[in-house]
């Protein structure tokens, strides 16, 4: 939507893009009175950036951003690139061809495209690009028709050695084609794919693309070839910090900063951090004592727009504990998620409510509130189904075959909001016998260590939402499959929870031209993935940023992707 844009986790990471960008970034302040009375959430197309036009901002000068890790691979398309820290670098280096507006309408890239695509549909859609004859690699190489055709061999998931965060989109291409030169491109679709202008977002080359081996390791710890309006200057692990330079070779837009510096420190140093002057902005997430302080900075102001973000309890299907079906329930029953959301937004001042849907968010058309029983708060049905499932109450602990039922909820260290929100769920589990044992590990670990490999029972974390929810949908909730080496490879599906009959649907939906029947279509999806206690959405959170008045062009983004990396800047003094 990768805790900021999607998918993103620990990391918004609503992917992003490729899929959901997940994120950890949250907060909260579970004692505090509210700010104000609960106010609705801002429209859902609403922007807060203090655009400005590139002649009233100063040439040159630095901005300097918090992000929680500097990235393990800069591959965002390979399984451990998909994070909200990842995307925010690497969409100032990498190609994409469609952006999107405050609406989450699909914008042509005219700095990489010398035309608008248009697709021809029928049972096979034609989509044909005609790359823009400036757009070249940092190593002189131009952009052509091979950088789409080896993204496609990369990440259409026929080849399990590549180590993909998703092949959503991918997997429905036919063929990949050169036609009338080498800068145009012609993507033929095996069958129809909808949302077809998410893809080669970002774009690599097909130098890196080539070789699985490059495309898993050649990424780590630094960028290979890019083509942005940036490029990598450097990484210093002894001050965590990385810097973006003014890339010199690009063709578009000259950027109007000299420099981005991203340094990478725990969540709840970013504020002091903020008020020090170290960093230009943050994302208070939904922090109500990050929110006052950051107020109380000289020169801050707070952006706020309606961000397709939302946090989420995610459930292990393999884990021992968790593979009945009937102590997914009970558990997701025994949740008051209603308490979770006033807990975390109301000392915001923010209307506080479940979300009940896992494709689109409240402010997205196509809502619909899909979490009937399983999303509803009734700890005697939860009791009864634990006893069904042969847990049985014991002393004030279940017990069943004289083990008793213990579940682990791994988080992220540093981020309060997962701290608070373990801290409520771990009581409310208490009052139905279930315990509970909250797992706090190294932010940097969380995802490589934790929860990607599987090492969790339970595990909360936000995902950053996406203009295309239904196509990157299927990243999250597809069934796993075998990759090369016989590892499971969950793409984005952390709870390795699916089925033949979830992804038929899904399929249907992205093939669906018709945005009413995709949406109903998603709809029954999402029912599904309920009653399969997958995750458990528990609430929506706008964008949040705390930023310096006199920066343009930066702020709450909500829906609208990427950044405009050239076009930020500081605010020229008035003559």
């Amino acid at each position: 939507m990768i805790a900021q844009w999607k998918q993103m986790a620990a990391t918004a990471v609503l992917g992003i893009a490729v899929a959901f960008v997940v994120s950890g970034c949250g907060g909260g302040d579970t004692g505090a009175s509210p700010a104000a009375s609960p106010a609705p959430p801002p429209a859902a197309t609403a922007q807060n950036i203090n655009p400005m036009p590139r002649e009233r901002l100063r040439d040159g000068g630095t901005v300097t951003l918090a992000v929680e890790q500097i990235p393990s691979t800069f591959n965002y398309n390979h399984v451990d690139g998909g994070l909200y820290d990842t995307a925010n670098i690497v969409w100032a280096l990498m190609p994409y061809m469609f952006g999107n507006d405050g609406a989450g309408v699909p914008i042509w890239n005219p700095d990489y495209l010398a035309s608008e695509p248009a697709i021809a549909i029928g049972p096979k859609p034609v989509v044909t690009y005609e790359v823009n004859p400036q757009a070249a690699w940092d190593d002189g190489t131009p952009l052509t028709w091979q950088d789409f055709y080896w993204q496609w061999q990369a990440l259409s998931g026929k080849n399990p050695a590549y180590r993909i965060v998703s092949s959503s989109g991918y997997e429905d291409i036919a063929d990949v084609e050169r036609g009338k030169d080498d800068r145009e491109v012609v993507v033929t679709f095996e069958r129809p794919y909808a949302d077809w202008q998410k893809l080669f977002f970002p774009l690599y080359p097909a130098s890196t693309n080539k070789d699985p081996q490059i495309f898993n390791e050649g990424w780590k710890g630094g960028a290979l070839v890019t083509a942005g309006p940036f490029k990598l200057g450097s990484i210093n692990a002894t001050t965590k910090t990385l810097t973006l330079l003014r890339n010199e070779k690009w063709w578009g837009a000259r950027p109007k900063l000299d420099a981005i510096v991203f340094r990478a420190m725990p969540v709840d140093a970013q504020i002091d951090a903020l008020a020090n002057g170290e960093i230009d902005a943050m994302d208070i997430g939904s922090d109500v004592s990050k929110y006052r302080r950051a107020l109380a900075v000289p020169g801050i102001e707070m952006r706020i727009s309606a961000g397709p973000n939302y946090r989420h309890l995610t459930f292990n299907g393999m884990s021992p504990s968790l593979s009945d079906v009937r102590v997914r329930r009970a558990i997701a029953m025994a949740i008051d998620r209603a308490a979770i959301a006033r807990a975390l937004l109301g000392p915001l001042g923010i209307e506080a409510r479940p979300l009940d849907n896992h494709v689109f968010m409240a402010n997205q058309e196509g809502y619909r509130d899909n979490a009937g029983e399983v999303g509803t708060y009734d700890p005697t049905k939860a009791a009864q189904l634990l006893d069904e499932a042969g847990w049985k109450l014991e002393g004030g602990v279940r017990k069943k075959d004289g083990m008793r039922l213990e579940i682990s909820l791994v988080i992220p260290a540093g981020i309060l909001a997962s701290r608070q929100e373990s801290e409520l769920i771990q009581n409310m589990l208490g009052q139905v016998g279930v315990s509970l044992k909250i797992d706090t590990v190294p932010n940097d670990d969380f995802f490589d260590r934790y929860i990607t490999p599987g090492q969790f029972d339970l595990t909360v974390f936000s995902w950053m939402g996406t203009p295309y929810p239904i196509a990157d949908s299927r990243s999250l909730y597809g069934r796993p499959s075998l990759d090369a080496e016989g590892r499971l490879n969950v793409q984005q599906n952390y709870a390795r929870i699916g089925s033949e009959e979830l992804d038929d649907l899904l399929a249907r939906a992205i093939a669906e031209f018709d945005r009413g029947k995709a949406e109903a279509l998603a709809n029954e999806a999402d029912a599904m993935i309920w009653q399969e206690v997958h995750s458990l959405t528990l609430y929506q959170r706008p964008d949040l940023i705390a930023v310096k008045k006199d920066l343009a062009n930066y702020g709450a983004f909500g829906i609208a992707q990427p950044w405009p990396y050239a076009d930020m800047g500081w605010v020229a003094a008035a003559k």
